[in-house]
C-alpha cells in the first residue's frame, strides 16, 4: 500500500481538489477549502481511514502534506 497516494487522495477529497495538485509541501491555506475546518475534516478522515487517533500534540504538528503523510506512516507501522 503505497500510504503517500493514499494520504494525498484522501486530502484531495476532503478539500475537493484535484490529486495532481497536492504535493508534499501543500499546506493549510493553500486552497480556499483547507482552512481550520477543513483541517479537522482531513484529520477526521486520515483517522477514520487508517483506523487510530492522532494525539492532540501531533495534530499541532500538522502543518503540510509531508506532515500528515509521515505521522499516518508512523502510525501504521505500529
Amino acid at each position: 500500500m503505497d500510504i503517500a497516494n493514499k494520504v494525498k487522495g484522501i486530502i484531495a477529497d476532503s478539500i475537493e481538489v484535484e490529486i495532481t495538485k497536492i504535493e508534499e509541501d501543500t499546506a493549510i491555506g493553500d486552497f480556499p477549502k483547507w482552512d481550520s475546518m477543513g483541517q479537522i475534516i482531513i484529520i477526521s478522515a486520515l483517522e477514520k481511514e487508517f483506523d487510530f487517533k492522532f494525539d492532540p500534540e501531533v495534530i499541532m504538528d500538522l502543518e503540510d502534506v509531508g506532515d500528515m503523510i509521515e505521522a499516518v506512516e508512523e502510525h501504521v507501522s505500529e
